[in-house]
């Protein structure tokens, strides 16, 4: 199945990765960028492989989450795809999480 990563959720990996780059080196960062990559990569072969996103159960879009790294991986199955909304630093307050 098809992957594909809404603009929102690509500048919020960008964005994290940019604050991170503050205190870590970029060999860890690009490590991280490449893990985050290959997770969304396996959500096209195993997409019911992510657990229900309970914090966004309310929308009833059935949002799934896999955690990769410091990451939540954020998306949902539609018939043509699957659609990651978001790529959320986890140590965030989970209600800035992007649908």
């Amino acid at each position: 199945m098809n992957v594909f990563v809404t603009a929102d959720a690509r500048r919020s990996l960008a964005r994290t990765i940019r604050l991170l780059a503050r205190t870590h080196s970029k060999t860890y960062l690009i490590k991280l960028r490449d893990e985050v990559n290959v997770g969304v990569i396996r959500l096209g072969l195993h997409p019911l492989s992510g657990a229900i996103e309970t914090e966004l159960e309310h929308l009833g879009k059935g949002h799934r989450r896999v955690i990769v790294g410091p990451f939540k991986i954020i998306y949902r199955i539609t018939p043509k795809q699957i659609l990651v909304t978001d790529i959320f630093d986890s140590r965030r307050d989970p209600k800035g999480m992007k649908v």
